[in-house]
């Protein structure tokens, strides 16, 4: 199951890179076991910034803060209607 970063950011050729990781992991290793998880699979660390997270973090952020500027300027542009039309 996919998690929902995966299903907002992630594409079919990251799914494709990591398939082929994978499987060259898994030639290197051998047929043992490997008692590591595998670093494809570890979460990331949120105190390990990069830039690839830097920017969507940023780009939620940029992005609320343009739709909630976009809600109070339709309350206001219908308020400034409103009034328009009672004094017209």
């Amino acid at each position: 199951m996919k998690k929902w970063y995966q299903i907002l950011w992630g594409s079919q050729e990251e799914d494709q890179l990591v398939q082929r990781v994978q499987k060259v992991e898994q030639k290197l290793h051998g047929m043992g076991d490997i008692t590591d998880e595998p670093s494809y699979k570890k979460e990331a660390d949120p105190d390990d910034l990069t830039i690839e997270n830097a920017y969507k973090t940023r780009w939620i952020w940029y992005h609320t803060i343009l739709a909630g500027l976009m809600f109070l300027l339709c309350i206001i542009q219908i308020a400034i209607f409103l009034l328009l039309a009672i004094k017209l």
